[in-house]
C-alpha cells in the first residue's frame, strides 16, 4: 500500500520519547509498505539527518515558532489551539499538496494533532490519526496545578480549546490510534467514535534488549533519571524527586546519589541541581549504557503528563529496577511489585527506592520481568499489529516495492546509527 506519513516529529535520531514512537512506527510501516514522508524540523538538519531522509524518502520544512503573544494572538484569530498555529506552515502545507497531487497515495498516515492540519479536506483514501497523547488532558493538569491567577485561566481557556480542536479533528479519520486504553477513553469521552479507537502502544528502544543482564553488584547505591528535561510533566516529577524524596531515603542511606540526564534543561533546573550536593546533572547524552549500568534504580515520579513513559519501558528494556508514581505508571500492561513498584506518595515512594538500593533478590527478579514484560508485549511485532490489521482491512497486501536508489528495496533497512541505549522521553 502506498502511504504518505506526516509528523511534527523528525524521527531521526530519536533523542526523544515522540520521536522514538515516530520512527518506530514509521520504520514498521516501511517494512511492508511504500512510504513516504514530510516533517516538520525544529532546526537545520545535520549531515547525518540528510542522509537519513534522502535514504529513508523523508522531506522536511524547517519550522520552530516559540510561545509567544503574537503568536498566540494569532491562534485565536484562527480558532485553534496555540500549539497548532505554531506548527502551521504555508510551506508544509504546499509539500503535502505536492505530494498527494505528484502520486495520489492509498492513505495517510497523520502522526499526531499537531499536523491534522495538513490533511485536505478532498482525501478520500484512507486515512489515520495516531494520537501520541490525549492532549487536552496534559492541559487540564497544567490548569489544575497553576492555583488562582492568570496562568490558570489562560492554562484552562487553552485546555477549552485543544479539547474542542481533538473533537473536531478525530471524525475525519478512518481510524485514531492512542497509546493507552486510559488515553483511549479519553479520547472517546470527547466524541471520538469508539468503534474507531485503536491502540498503538509505545516501545523502547528494541536495541536495549539486546544488551547483556545488568548486574546489582556492578551497580552502585545511585538513582537514575533520564529524560527530555524541558516537558513540564518531566520538570515538575524531578523537582520532586530533587527536593522532597531524595532527601527522605538519604535519611536511611545517607551515600546515594541522583543522577540526572537529558537535554533541553531550564537553567532553574539545572541550578536547582547544582545546589544539591547528592545530584550530579550530565545533560544530553549520545549514550546512556554507562548509566544504566552504574545505577540501581530508575526512578520517575511525575504527577502529571499523560500516554505513556517511554522512559520507564526504555528502562524496564535495559532491565533497571523502576519506581514509578502512579501518574508515571498510567498505561503500562504491569503488575506492581512484579514489573516496577509504584506507590502514591512520597513516603512510599522513597521506601521503594530504598528496597530496591538494599534488597538484592527483588532487585532481581523486578530487574528479569521488566525485560520479560517488554520482550512479550512491547516489541514492535507485538505491539503494531493494530497497525496490519487496519491496513488488512482496507484492501489487499502490497505488491512487492520498487527499488529506491538501486541499493535495497524498503524494509531493508539500515540500523539505527549511534550509541545503544541513547533514547530520551
Amino acid at each position: 500500500m502506498r502511504i504518505l506519513f506526516i509528523t511534527a516529529n523528525f524521527p531521526y535520531p530519536p533523542d526523544s520519547g515522540a520521536a522514538l514512537k515516530t520512527l518506530s512506527v514509521f520504520e514498521y510501516l516501511c517494512q511492508r509498505h511504500d512510504v513516504r514522508a514530510v516533517s516538520i524540523a525544529r532546526a537545520p538538519l545535520t549531515r547525518a539527518q540528510e542522509m537519513w531522509a534522502a535514504e529513508n524518502g523523508v522531506q522536511s520544512v524547517q519550522l520552530n515558532r516559540g510561545r509567544s503573544p503574537g503568536n498566540l494572538l494569532r491562534s485565536y484569530i484562527g480558532g485553534v489551539p496555540l500549539s497548532v498555529e505554531r506548527n502551521s506552515s504555508g510551506q508544509m502545507k504546499a509539500l503535502v499538496e505536492e505530494k498527494l497531487s505528484a502520486g495520489l497515495p492509498d492513505a495517510v498516515f497523520v502522526d499526531g494533532w499537531l499536523v491534522a492540519q495538513y490533511l485536505p479536506e478532498w482525501f478520500s483514501g484512507l486515512k489515520i490519526l495516531h494520537q501520541h497523547n490525549a492532549e487536552y488532558r496534559l492541559w487540564e493538569s497544567e490548569s489544575a496545578k497553576r492555583g488562582v491567577g492568570p496562568l490558570r485561566f489562560l492554562a484552562g481557556r487553552e485546555a477549552a480549546r485543544v479539547r474542542k480542536y481533538e473533537a473536531k479533528i478525530m471524525p475525519r479519520f478512518g481510524t485514531v490510534f492512542a497509546v493507552s486504553v486510559e488515553d483511549a477513553r479519553a479520547l472517546v469521552s470527547i466524541g471520538a467514535d469508539r468503534e474507531r479507537v485503536d491502540l498503538l502502544p509505545n516501545i523502547p528502544d528494541p536495541a536495549l534488549l539486546e544488551l547483556p543482564s545488568l548486574s546489582f553488584d556492578g551497580s552502585e547505591p545511585e538513582i537514575m533519571y533520564f529524560g527530555t528535561l524541558s516537558w513540564q510533566p518531566n520538570i515538575d516529577g524531578l523537582e520532586r524527586l530533587i527536593t522532597r524524596i531524595l532527601p527522605l531515603v538519604r535519611e536511611r542511606l545517607p551515600d546515594v546519589k541522583l543522577t540526572v540526564a537529558g537535554r533541553d534543561a531550564p537553567r532553574r533546573l539545572i541550578e536547582l541541581a547544582e545546589r544539591s550536593p547528592a545530584v550530579q546533572y550530565v545533560g544530553p547524552l549520545d549514550d546512556a549504557e554507562p548509566l544504566y549500568q552504574r545505577a540501581r534504580v530508575f526512578a520517575e515520579v511525575t504527577q502529571t503528563g499523560g500516554g505513556t513513559r517511554l522512559k520507564i519501558l526504555n528502562a524496564l528494556a535495559r532491565g533497571l529496577p523502576t519506581v514509578a508514581s502512579v501518574a508515571a505508571a498510567q498505561g503500562l500492561d504491569i503488575v506492581t511489585g512484579d514489573h516496577i513498584l509504584v506507590a502514591r506518595d512520597d513516603d512510599a515512594l522513597a521506601a521503594a527506592i530504598v528496597l530496591l538500593l538494599t534488597d538484592e533478590e527483588r532487585w532481581r527478579i523486578v530487574s528479569q520481568n521488566g525485560r520479560a514484560l517488554v520482550r512479550g508485549k512491547y516489541v514492535a511485532e507485538v505491539a503494531f499489529q493494530s497497525l496490519d490489521r487496519v491496513f488488512a482491512a482496507a484492501g489487499p497486501p502490497p505488491t512487492a516495492q520498487p527499488d529506491r536508489g538501486g541499493k535495497r528495496r524498503r524494509g531493508q533497512r539500515r540500523g539505527r546509527r549511534g550509541g545503544r541505549g541513547r533514547r530520551r522521553s
